[in-house]
């Protein structure tokens, strides 16, 4: 793979994963104020739509984190030697694909309690 095509690569999935958290981040607002400003009681729909919110931050962030993490293996020996490589290899995908994992995950469990009470 050419540099540029996977610099090209890496800005497309950095900015699919971005699309994905702000998705899921105003997708858990639209749900929180439903269930505030909503009628009250249990409703499956909206516990559905906050699992499917869920799911789907944890799975395809995860997947365009470890598509990142793989383009960063790939750097050719030339790139690594320079700023861009070595900041690249410092940053720690492992890390922020599990913080974003719980933190999403946290949240899901948090909409469904205040579903549920």
């Amino acid at each position: 793979m050419s540099p540029e095509l996977r610099t090209k690569t890496a800005i497309g999935r950095s900015s699919n994963y971005f699309e994905i958290m702000r998705t899921v981040l105003f997708g858990f607002v639209a749900v929180a104020a439903i269930i505030e400003f909503g009628a009250d009681g249990y409703s499956a729909p909206l516990a559905m739509i906050i699992v499917a919110l869920t799911a789907y931050g944890i799975l395809a962030g995860a997947a365009a984190m470890n598509d990142l993490s793989a383009l960063r293996d790939d750097l050719d020996e030339e790139t690594k030697a320079r700023n861009y490589g070595q900041a690249l290899a410092s940053r720690n995908f492992s890390a922020l694909k599990a913080i974003s994992g719980v933190l999403i995950g946290l949240t899901g469990l948090a909409e469904l309690y205040a579903l549920f009470s």
